[in-house]
């Protein structure tokens, strides 16, 4: 076995040499070939191959408790924990993603102000996080600096980024944006929106956290509406509501692709959500009209790549071709609970 140190120190150089533009696990859909598909399913991290869509199978899993959210980038997974129990993220070493290692944790912390992260955005090692209680932290990745940050805002929920801003939602302004030009020092421009989200959390526990999620194509910017079960479409410049649909249920997931949004959405006991779709949906951009849908259990995360849709829900992993702007399944992987999922090579 490794010291700890040792592994550290390779996971730094492995890293420092691989920083790229990502989005979140749920995010607008990657130009990547994807070979793994990475899930979180609240006991484990699971690695599946899934460089033949019609046959995926299941690499290997490293036990990471409370699993909830993923995100990748290249060599390393970023897993998020769900409630107290420690630690606040888990930096996977997927270098080799047959052989996953934890390469360092980081905790939950006061000072630092780390609680539960619900959304997260890099970029050229700069790392955005929002987090449900304690707002938007802005880390240093490359050097695995976590206390080194800037946090702002009030309680986040969640990001996306248009060349250098970035849009956040959070409890104190609402849908609002920041200037990136300079990736680790945001200034907020001052453009906000306070009446047309829903800045709220509502817990599911021991199924994560339902909350808004924001998204872009490039032009406009998307809120995933949770109290109103709604998709609102924004001007990016003046953060002005141009454009809603009514989309029957609570988002778990959210995801923009090729000019159509994808929503995963699950029923849930916990008031004030108590009616809602259980499935996941896609809707044209160019009218916000509903395309297709198909019925899941507990559907909770979706991820894009080319002709391709990765939806998790309470059986597995589901696989769809999406190329003639439908869900036709290729295959499922009956592994058993799904929070999130995200992509990577």
């Amino acid at each position: 076995m490794k010291n700890i140190k040792t592994s550290l120190c390779l996971f730094i150089i492995l890293f420092t040499f691989s920083c790229s533009d990502n989005s979140s696990s749920s995010s607008s859909g990657s130009t990547i070939t994807p070979q793994y598909a990475y899930i979180t399913d609240g006991t484990d991290l699971k690695i599946i191959d899934v460089s033949t869509p019609t046959t995926p199978t299941l690499v290997n899993s490293i036990a990471i408790n409370t699993s909830y959210f993923v995100s990748v980038s290249p060599n390393v997974a970023y897993v998020a924990q769900y409630d107290a129990i420690e630690p606040y993220i888990s930096l996977v070493d997927i270098s080799n993603p047959v052989f996953p290692s934890i390469a360092t944790t980081i905790p939950k912390d006061n000072t630092l102000a780390f609680s539960l992260l619900s959304d997260m955005y890099t970029v050229n090692g700069v790392g955005y996080l929002t987090d449900i209680y304690r707002g938007l932290h802005v880390v240093d990745l490359v050097n695995l600096n976590f206390s080194s940050q800037v946090n702002l805002g009030g309680d986040a929920m969640s990001l996306t980024k248009i060349q250098n801003e970035l849009f956040v939602i959070d409890q104190a302004n609402g849908l609002h944006s920041y200037e990136v030009t300079n990736p680790s020092t945001p200034t907020a421009t001052g453009i906000f929106n306070t009446t047309d989200i829903d800045i709220a959390s509502y817990g599911d526990s021991p199924f994560g956290q339902y909350h808004s999620w924001v998204e872009t194509d490039g032009t406009y910017v998307y809120v995933a509406n949770t109290i109103d079960k709604k998709i609102k479409q924004f001007d990016a410049s003046s953060l002005t509501l141009v454009n809603e649909v009514n989309i029957e249920g609570y988002p778990t997931a959210f995801a923009i692709h090729n000019g159509y949004a994808y929503i995963t959405m699950k029923a849930s006991a916990n008031a004030p959500l108590q009616s809602s779709s259980d499935s996941v949906r896609m809707y044209d951009l160019a009218t916000l009209s509903l395309q297709d849908m198909k019925i899941l259990s507990r559907a909770s995360g979706v991820a894009l790549s080319g002709n391709y849709a990765y939806v998790t829900d309470a059986d597995g992993l589901h696989i769809y071709d999406i190329s003639s702007s439908t869900f036709n399944l290729q295959s499922s992987l009956q592994i058993g609970f799904g929070n999130f999922v995200a992509l990577g090579q």
